[in-house]
């Protein structure tokens, strides 16, 4: 199957996404398949309505018959992004985490020793976070949240 203005493959084992550039150049669709279907029924996934400022993506994890998606869809000026989870498909998504921050690479990680654990780095505005040391022995001894 052929997509105008395609720009982006990322095949997987088990899925196949394919972003297309929208009428203004700057924003994208993306596509998906699976293995199921040999893939080549690629169809466009849908996404909640936050995740159609997208201007790119980045593929986390389909290790466990879903898909981990990083969008870009906070804008081209901001380090951050959202997290979305798709069904066994890989085409009907829902927001996991908001605000996750992407510098060179995207901060989600796999936590190996306990299945479908992972870690992501979220930016949260109005969290304060304080670590109160102990002078005497240089540990921390406790850590304060306020909002």
């Amino acid at each position: 199957m052929a997509l105008e203005q395609g720009n982006t493959i990322i095949k997987t084992p088990t899925y196949m996404f394919v972003s297309c550039a929208k009428e203004d150049g700057i924003r994208v669709n993306i596509f998906s398949a699976t293995y199921r279907t040999g893939f080549t029924n690629l169809r466009k996934v849908r996404l909640p309505p936050a995740a159609q400022l997208t201007t790119t993506f980045t593929l986390m994890d389909t290790s466990e018959e879903q898909v981990f998606l990083f969008l870009e869809n906070k804008g081209l000026e901001t380090p951050l992004g959202s997290v979305y989870i798709s069904d066994a498909n890989g085409r009907s998504f829902s927001l996991s985490l908001d605000n996750v921050i992407k510098g060179n690479a995207v901060d989600f990680e796999r936590v190996t020793s306990l299945d479908g654990t992972f870690i992501a780095n979220k930016y949260t505005p109005n969290m304060v976070t304080k670590m109160a040391k102990n002078a005497r022995k240089g540990a921390i001894d406790d850590w304060v949240d306020e909002e």
